[in-house]
């Protein structure tokens, strides 16, 4: 009898994680590459002292997209527009990458100018 370990993966082992800061006005780092239909754990973490948002109409289209933390979400017609964070807020956008493609995010404050991309291979 031959006897092969079987080691099982915890969903949080399977999930991709990454954080994105925001800082001086601007997303650090300006470019993340996420895998493509990997469960992913996107977190945005203000360290500014004024609000800012993630505009991101490609990524709010995603089927599994669940969003937490202390932004306050905008909804229009066509569902979610974009989230606002406080500072030293936090949010987390929970959601698997369908589409292989670059994606632009931007904060859309007035005289921000802060956009950077998401890479999905």
């Amino acid at each position: 009898m031959l006897a092969i370990p079987i080691t099982a993966l915890s969903a949080e082992a399977e999930m991709e994680s990454v954080t994105v800061e925001i800082r001086s006005r601007v997303f650090i780092p300006q470019q993340i590459h996420l895998h493509h239909s990997r469960k992913t754990l996107l977190r945005f973490r203000n360290y500014d002292t004024e609000l800012h948002t993630v505009v991101a109409k490609e990524l709010f289209l995603s089927d599994d997209l669940t969003l937490s933390g202390n932004g306050a979400p905008e909804f229009g017609p066509e569902g979610l527009k974009k989230v606002i964070i406080p500072p030293d807020g936090l949010i987390e956008f929970q959601f698997t990458p369908a589409r292989i493609g670059t994606l632009s995010y931007l904060c859309d404050m007035p005289g921000h100018n802060m956009q950077a991309t998401i890479v999905v291979e």
